[in-house]
């Protein structure tokens, strides 16, 4: 291994364990509250170093959201890889959604990057990449439903927004405590099946 391969290396397990205490601290407290002080201290590093390898605490948030982000994908597209039936994939979407509990750290950046979202900052930018991904899978399993005559036809321009608004909604709600996770997963589940339930013929 050269000089250069062994800095390169040493870079990026800084850069993970950066993240890595990013991730903790978020899930411990507010976003608005997380200094680079606190992360550096929890990484185990100095905040002159921390910022060496991200500049800001801006681009230590997106750049944490974008590898939490990163690691969900990874597993929903093992998951509904895995899965040909569209009503159980898209009861698996839902799942993969929402959030766990009211310390999810994905959907307290999810939050921040909203808060943002006037400004079109990183965070708000990075929301949108992020976004754009999940809408491509709910759109392949309505699509396949559809195909498949499992669920009814559906303008997909029309479906996609509401049903992202009524999901995002439902996960404001588990996050603040008003609703549990499993309420969240029925009332998305229940609200979904009765719009792409195909009718009966009369």
């Amino acid at each position: 291994m050269t000089d250069r391969t062994r800095t390169q290396e040493r870079g990026r397990q800084a850069r993970r364990t950066v993240l890595e205490a990013a991730l903790a601290e978020i899930a411990e407290r507010p976003v608005a509250e997380i200094q680079v002080q606190q992360i550096a201290d929890r990484a185990g590093m100095s905040p002159a170093r921390v910022l060496y390898y991200f500049q800001s605490r801006d681009r230590i948030l997106a750049e944490t959201f974008r590898w939490s982000e990163r690691v969900l994908a990874e597993r929903r597209a093992r998951e509904l890889d895995g899965v040909t039936d569209p009503e159980e994939r898209l009861d698996r979407y839902v799942r993969l959604y929402l959030p766990e509990d009211s310390h999810d750290v994905s959907w307290k950046l999810w939050l921040e990057a909203w808060l943002r979202s006037v400004t079109n900052d990183e965070m708000s930018r990075t929301a949108d990449e992020i976004d754009s991904g999940w809408m491509r899978d709910l759109t392949a399993i309505i699509d396949d439903g559809v195909a498949s005559g499992v669920f009814r036809a559906v303008a997909v321009e029309e479906f996609l927004p509401w049903f992202n608004a009524l999901l995002d909604g439902l996960a404001v709600h588990v996050l603040i405590g008003r609703l549990s996770r499993d309420q969240a997963v029925r009332t998305a589940l229940g609200r979904v099946t009765d719009e792409l339930r195909i009718t009966p013929a009369s």
